[in-house]
C-alpha cells in the first residue's frame, strides 16, 4: 500500500511546471487545502496517529488536485479547453456551466498515452463538489491492468467547516474508505475502512486533544489523547 503511494507521489514531485495557455475563469475550490493549517497545531504531537491518517488522506486527495491548478493561475472559459504541461504530462481543462454547477474534465496524457482523466461537478456556490479521478498506472511501469480509482466528494457549510468522504480503489479488489470532518474550530472527526472493514478512527477537539482508536485488535484498542 505504502509502496503504490510512494510510486504516484513521486510521479507528482518530478513533474514542474513549463507552460500554460488559457483564459481567467472557474478553477475547482478543493484543490490546495493544506489540511494541516485546519487541525490543531499539536496534532501531530498529541496523536501522531490520527494526523499520519488525516496526513495520508489528503495525500491520496493531492494526487489529482496537483494536476488541477494550471501554472500560471489561469483557466479557461466555457465550451473551450486550456491546456498547460507539468514536465511530461500534457494537461488539457474543459467545464461548461449547467444550472447551479460547474461541470468539468482533466485530460492528462505523456508522449500521447492517457495517464489520468479527472471528471468533477461543484456547486457554483463553492458548498459542495465532487470529482472522480482515474490513474492508468501502466504508465508509470505498474503491470498492466492495475489501473486505481479516486472519488472525492466534499460539502462546506457556512461556517467553513468541510465533511470529506474518498474511495480509494486500487483494481485488485483492496478499497479503502475515508470518511472526515474537518471543522472551522480546528475540531474533527474521521473513519478509515478497508474493503468495509473498519481499520482506525479518530475524534479530537480544536485543543488537539481526544481519541483514538484501532479496530486491528480484538477487542479494539482505544488511546485517549
Amino acid at each position: 500500500m505504502k509502496k503504490i503511494l510512494a510510486i504516484l507521489i513521486i510521479a507528482l514531485a518530478i513533474t514542474s511546471c513549463s507552460s500554460d495557455s488559457g483564459s481567467n475563469g472557474f478553477k475547482p475550490t478543493v484543490t490546495k487545502l493544506n489540511l494541516a493549517t485546519k487541525i490543531p497545531s499539536n496534532l501531530q504531537q498529541t496523536s501522531p496517529q490520527t494526523y499520519s491518517q488525516i496526513s495520508q488522506m489528503e495525500a491520496y486527495m493531492n494526487l489529482g488536485s496537483a494536476y488541477m491548478n494550471s501554472p500560471s493561475g489561469k483557466t479557461t472559459t466555457p465550451q473551450s479547453d486550456s491546456t498547460w504541461t507539468y514536465g511530461n504530462y500534457t494537461v488539457t481543462f474543459s467545464y461548461l456551466t449547467v444550472g447551479n454547477q460547474y461541470q468539468y474534465t482533466y485530460t492528462m496524457t505523456q508522449s500521447g498515452s492517457t495517464y489520468c482523466t479527472i471528471a468533477g461537478w461543484e456547486y457554483t456556490d463553492g458548498s459542495a463538489g465532487h470529482w472522480d479521478y482515474t490513474i492508468n498506472a501502466s504508465v508509470l511501469g505498474a503491470p498492466s491492468g492495475s489501473n486505481y480509482n479516486i472519488n472525492f466528494d466534499w460539502i462546506k457549510n457556512a461556517l467553513g467547516d468541510y465533511h470529506f468522504v474518498m474511495d480509494f480503489d486500487m483494481g485488485q479488489s483492496n478499497n479503502l474508505h475515508y470518511v472526515a470532518n474537518i471543522n472551522h474550530d480546528l475540531s474533527g472527526d474521521f473513519l478509515y475502512t478497508s474493503n468495509s472493514t473498519q481499520y482506525y478512527s479518530g475524534i479530537w477537539n480544536s485543543t488537539g486533544h481526544g481519541q483514538y482508536t484501532s479496530y486491528l485488535t480484538s477487542p479494539a484498542t482505544v488511546t485517549n489523547f
